[in-house]
């Protein structure tokens, strides 16, 4: 479960015993597994996970404190989403580290300063992808060449109003986005949405 975080004080001891698991798929970056469960109530279920190795998403503020979104086709939505950079672990990568690499790929853009905000899981229902968040701002030109499967359609700089309307408005659908604007608002601070 790389893509998880475990609680604190190690192991949860809500967590049900796993009897048998089985792997179905390895597909590059993510795998499935079917397990069999023991609840604490002694009952055994089925459960399907999608293990992910972790992602990272960054709020990055010019030096307006606009944020910067990017237009990307998504092929499981089936469209283009306006959303914040973001990008997957590689294997034994720092998440400081993936997020420098993937706000450069993904705006062109190096940080002076990548501050962590936290994190959250994406769909705990059945994945156990976790984004860490960061906010980068001190931003310089420093692009790097995007990966060889992605198209990065476009940017946009959007001040932090106008972030909160295009989330009211359904313009930004993007899960991860929505996420970082409800912890930069709950947050307060530089680029923290506003109604």
């Amino acid at each position: 479960m790389s893509g998880s975080r475990a609680p604190a004080g190690g192991r949860d001891p809500s967590a049900p015993a796993v009897l048998e698991s089985e792997r179905l798929i390895e597909a590059r970056p993510i795998a499935v597994e079917r397990s069999r469960i023991r609840l604490s109530n002694g009952r055994e279920a089925e459960r399907v996970v999608v293990r992910h190795p972790g992602a990272v998403a960054i709020v990055a503020l010019d030096a307006e404190g606009r944020w910067l979104l990017v237009r990307q086709h998504r092929f499981g939505a089936g469209r283009e989403l306006l959303e914040i950079p973001a990008g997957t672990r590689e294997p034994g990568e720092a998440p400081e580290a993936t997020a420098a690499r993937e706000l450069r790929e993904e705006t062109g853009f190096a940080a002076s300063e990548l501050t962590p905000l936290g994190g959250f899981f994406t769909a705990p229902g059945f994945c156990d992808e976790f984004i860490h968040l960061f906010l980068a701002r001190g931003l310089t030109p420093d692009p790097l060449p995007p990966d060889h499967d992605e198209e990065i359609r476009g940017h946009r700089a959007l001040a932090p109003a106008a972030v909160l309307r295009a989330a009211a408005s359904g313009e930004i659908e993007d899960a991860k986005t929505l996420s970082a604007i409800a912890l930069m608002s709950a947050r307060g601070g530089p680029g923290a949405p506003r109604p």
